[in-house]
């Protein structure tokens, strides 16, 4: 698998006042942090610590797990469309796996069209 590159501007950091028990400090000082992936829309919490870089710490490596784990997803659901059409030399043809659609060969090279047209009926009904 290929490297993911992840920066600052990719995330989104919030920060509030926490709630429950450790009293004044912890309800009036904002030392919670919620961390936003914004091209994938997830998100984690930190909230255990009374520290600011400890409780974003703490959200960014939740994060971090499930971001990778979204990216790894998405890679291994992209490497299995592998085969949209296939062509078949003997008789000259193209065969659409999706829409079932067979063509001759060099009436494709022409006009794709009635290819793309049949894939996306095909997908829309699906």
């Amino acid at each position: 698998m290929s490297e993911i590159h992840l920066t600052r501007k990719d995330f989104k950091i919030d920060w509030y006042s926490g709630s429950g028990a450790g009293g004044q400090h912890r309800n009036k000082h904002q030392n919670c942090c919620r961390i936003t992936h914004i091209e994938s829309g997830l998100s984690a919490i930190g909230t255990s610590s009374r520290e600011r870089i400890a409780n974003q710490r703490e959200a960014f490596i939740k994060l971090a797990k499930r971001v990778v784990a979204h990216l790894t997803i998405k890679v291994e659901h992209k490497t299995n469309i592998s085969v949209i059409r296939n062509y078949n030399q003997s008789r000259n043809e193209v065969h659409d796996k999706t829409s079932g659609l067979k063509m001759p060969y060099n009436v494709i090279i022409d006009n794709i069209e009635p290819m793309i047209k049949a894939r996306r009926e095909a997908v829309s009904n699906a």
